[in-house]
């Protein structure tokens, strides 16, 4: 981890998400106080699953990497965050520690806020609360598509599902498959490192995808689909 970068004032700050914007000045100066910013080099833990969560963390650029620890290395990834997303929301109202591991999957600079000062500004300005909600809706109906996948499909259908989702829209400007391994695809897919490789190659021979070196090219995004559904 680095030093403490130089921090970017909130009210000048070009990377804020939907719900920054719904604050005044005099908001964003309060949040400017009791934050501070630091960068990640890639591959630092940013958290530790079941750590003391002393701050709301707020990604203001880069890439980060959010997991599940499981015994004997047996780590489930959920998603892959990036550029204005929040790190332990939970952790305000609910247990006072973070529930997930996250990591840098590349340089990846952070805003450290304090715990009490977000949440007065969420009880004291509903639009900046209802956007928050919103984000954390999203959120929760990923994480039951999740458990539905783990718990009724194939190894065949959770994989395209997580190529499905590494290859979204979202991602198309980070080159995302350049960051992730093979095992993290295994994560995600929950799924051994070895059954993965072997189902990428089958997937390639049937045309599928493009497999070249790291980087993976869907090339026939509509058999996938049809093999996330029956999978």
């Amino acid at each position: 981890m680095d030093s403490y970068s130089e921090s970017n004032n909130c009210v000048e700050c070009k990377k804020s998400s939907k719900c920054f914007q719904k604050l005044v000045t005099s908001e964003l100066e309060f949040i400017n106080k009791n934050k501070t910013q630091i960068v990640y080099k890639k591959g630092e833990n940013i958290c530790k699953q079941g750590a003391f969560a002393s701050y709301v963390l707020y990604i203001s650029d880069g890439l980060v990497k959010l997991y599940l620890e499981g015994p004997n290395n047996k780590n489930i990834n959920i998603k892959i965050l990036r550029a204005s997303d929040f790190i332990g929301l939970s952790s305000i109202y609910g247990e006072n520690i973070y529930d997930y591991s996250v990591v840098a999957l590349k340089d990846t600079t952070v805003c450290l806020i304090e715990k009490e000062s977000f949440k007065k500004l969420i009880l004291n300005n509903s639009e900046f609360a209802s956007e928050l909600i919103k984000g954390y809706t999203k959120n929760e109906r990923q994480y039951f598509s999740i458990i539905q996948s783990i718990g009724n499909k194939q190894m065949n259908g959770r994989l395209a599902e997580t190529l499905i989702y590494l290859s979204k829209e979202d991602f198309l400007k980070e080159d995302i498959f350049s960051y992730v391994s093979r095992k993290d695809i295994a994560d995600f897919s929950c799924i051994s490192t070895e059954s993965t490789v072997r189902l990428l190659s089958d997937l390639n021979k049937e045309n599928i995808i493009k497999l070249e070196g790291k980087k993976i090219e869907i090339i026939n995004p509509v058999a996938l689909r049809r093999i996330s559904i029956t999978g």
